[in-house]
């Protein structure tokens, strides 16, 4: 790192290995460095394996360069990484998360191991993607359904619009193998699987413009934003 010309880009990476030399950890990956996507094989393996990747980490830290310093309670839920796309798992896989302010500083002062474990700070994004705290803080991918889980990306932004579906290959333990260029036929192909894999047929309880691989698909996820219709029980209706 100390050889690099200095860019916002460096400076920041600078500033991760840093930290995560101060947390006493040798080893670490940032995902600002971009994946690859010229090489199918490492594309493919690091986009299926990104949700355990965080899983598994030591622990995720995340730099919230859009807050300012000092932080304030509500910052994080209204800053720009909560509605990113490939930000919807990370609040989920981690054991233990660290969120910092634009000039590294840890959210809210918590200076503690984990931010999981401050009840403050993990209802922000728990009030965001309405989850409970709790489900948050010990997340496991069975823990929500097929609706759930859709919606958590329903309304996640990404400049490539593949990744808003290839975001959730992870929490879904989708086989799907990522091509760029599908565009929104990315996400008739995840939905393709969870009906044929899981037997979720709710995922066709859509309300919104067809998509052009399938029609009985929507073209966007934002539908699955919706509250489904749930039709009275015959039994209600006497």
């Amino acid at each position: 790192m100390r050889n690099l010309p200095y860019t916002l880009l460096n400076e920041k990476l600078h500033d991760f290995c840093m930290e995560t030399r101060s947390l006493g950890h040798n080893w670490a990956w940032s995902d600002t460095c971009r994946i690859d996507k010229t090489m199918s094989s490492v594309l493919n393996q690091s986009l299926t394996s990104m949700y355990e990747w965080y899983a598994d980490s030591a622990a995720t830290l995340v730099f919230l360069g859009g807050v300012a310093h000092p932080s304030n309670l509500g910052d994080l839920s209204r800053s720009v990484w909560m509605t990113r796309a490939w930000s919807s798992a990370k609040p989920l896989a981690p054991k233990a998360i660290l969120f910092y302010d634009s000039e590294w500083k840890p959210y809210l002062g918590n200076t503690g191991a984990n931010h999981k474990e401050s009840p403050a700070i993990m209802q922000e994004p728990a009030d965001t993607i309405k989850i409970p705290r709790g489900t948050i803080v010990t997340f496991s991918p069975d823990d929500l359904g097929v609706r759930e889980k859709l919606r958590l990306a329903s309304t996640r932004n990404a400049p490539v619009v593949d990744d808003v579906t290839y975001s959730l290959i992870g929490i879904f333990k989708s086989d799907i193998r990522p091509h760029y260029g599908d565009g929104t036929d990315a996400l008739g192909h995840l939905l393709e699987e969870i009906v044929a894999r899981l037997g979720e047929v709710t995922v066709l309880a859509w309300l919104g413009k067809s998509s052009s691989y399938n029609s009985c698909l929507p073209a966007a996820i934002a539908v699955y934003g919706q509250t489904p219709y749930n039709p009275p029980s015959l039994e209600e209706e006497k």
